[in-house]
């Protein structure tokens, strides 16, 4: 069964994207990002999304709450 992605968390800018991604990797958690390089590419901002395995999204939730890159309130 293949399992689904979801988004954990909406970027602006795509150098925000590097800081995230390291730390969600050293967690140990894997992420996808839906529409980075069109950014890049493009120089547009905005709607880069952060993906996780739907089994991760907890783990995800709690980790970029933990390091400061969320608040709890933005997954209400």
């Amino acid at each position: 069964m293949e399992e689904k992605f979801v988004t954990v968390k909406t970027f602006t800018f795509p150098a925000d994207v590097t800081m995230v991604q390291t730390y969600m990797e050293m967690r140990g958690i894997e992420v996808y990002f839906k529409n980075l390089v069109s950014n890049r590419l493009a120089y547009t901002l905005g709607d880069i999304d952060m993906q996780v395995k739907s089994s991760d999204y907890e783990n995800a939730k709690a980790a970029l709450i933990e390091g400061g890159f969320a608040k709890p309130e933005d997954f209400l």
